[in-house]
Parts: structure tokens; C-alpha cells; sequence
């Protein structure tokens, strides 16, 4: 068990939070350290993760030197 020292206004905060959410103090913060956590395993995606994703694409089918030349073209 940890106790934690809220200032006044952080304190009425999460009072209020939990009387409108119907919980109490513990499980709001509780919630709000789940939500984060999940929020920043969301966030953390490399650009690896995509390696691979656009290989069956049909703008990338066909001779890579080809389709180059069609986009330069595209602006004649």
C-alpha cells in the first residue's frame, strides 16, 4: 500500500471524479494509471512494424524504376 500527498486541489478533484463516477478515490486512479499505460503502449510503434505492409500493393507492383519515371511524368 502506498499513501500519496495531494495538494487541496488535486485532492477535490479526484473527490469529485469519484462521486460523479460513482467509485472510489482508489479506483480512479487506478483507471487513470490502466488508461495511460494503455494510451502509451498505443503510442510506441516503429516504423519496423510497417516493414513489409505495402509489399502487395498495387502501386508498388512492376519494376521500381518504371513506376518513378510514371510519377516524375505525372507532373509534364
Amino acid at each position: 500500500m502506498m499513501t500519496l500527498e495531494l495538494d487541496d486541489e488535486t485532492a477535490r478533484l479526484l473527490a469529485q471524479l469519484a462521486e460523479q463516477e460513482h467509485i472510489g478515490a482508489a479506483q480512479v486512479i487506478k483507471n487513470a494509471l490502466t488508461e495511460h499505460a494503455s494510451a502509451k503502449r498505443t503510442k510506441d510503434v516503429l516504423i519496423t512494424d510497417f516493414a513489409g505492409v505495402l509489399a502487395n500493393s498495387p502501386s508498388f507492383q512492376g519494376d521500381p524504376l518504371e513506376i518513378q519515371k510514371a510519377m516524375r511524368d505525372e507532373w509534364d
